[in-house]
């Protein structure tokens, strides 16, 4: 299952829940997170609401990918947050494909585009290889509505620069169609 939206839609705090419900069931869950997320505890996940399941901290090439795999073997549930940081080349979808295949239960939260609006490729390879997406919306910062962009602010303003820059509320603001500004 992908878990996909804009900042602030509840991406990780869906997979944690769901996570937490199959730990309930007496499965064997491991939950990974991308090195470049420095926004909490190395060894943790952590929503903007405070809850957060300890994380197994991997990098996001292919050598990361190969340890998701090789450490999986003995589990379950094999959970990934933020998987728009993975490298578009490092063949996360088709190791979780492949884990999949062999009767594991694989649940991924990612972006659904980056600030500009374009989607992440390595999201939209995943989204094409699962079973059920679970789309999320957040409420517009500007106008309430149902938002499905994320928008960069820097000081207030909509700001352009690189494609990923690590923040929270203090760099992005959900927005909706209307209202976010394209650069």
């Amino acid at each position: 299952m992908v878990i996909t939206g804009p900042m602030f839609s509840g991406k990780t705090s869906r997979l944690i829940e769901l996570l937490e419900r199959e730990r309930f069931a007496g499965r064997k869950v491991i939950l990974f997170k991308p090195e470049i997320d420095t926004r909490s505890v190395e060894s943790k996940v952590k929503t903007h609401k405070g809850a957060e399941l300890d994380a197994t901290v991997v990098r996001t090439g292919k050598a990361g990918v190969k340890a998701i795999f090789d450490v999986s073997s003995d589990y379950n549930v094999i959970g990934i947050d933020e998987a728009q940081f993975w490298d578009d080349d490092s063949g996360l979808e088709d190791t979780l494909n492949k884990l999949a295949s062999m009767k594991k239960i694989v649940y991924v939260s990612t972006l659904n585009k980056d600030y500009r609006g374009i989607p992440f490729n390595i999201s939209e390879k995943l989204l094409a290889y699962a079973d059920y997406i679970y789309s999320l919306t957040a409420v517009c910062t500007k106008c309430g509505e149902e938002a499905v962009f994320s928008q960069r602010m820097i000081d207030g303003t909509s700001k352009s620069g690189p494609r990923i820059v690590i923040g929270g509320k203090e760099a992005y603001q959900p927005r909706c169609r209307n209202c976010f500004v394209t650069r």
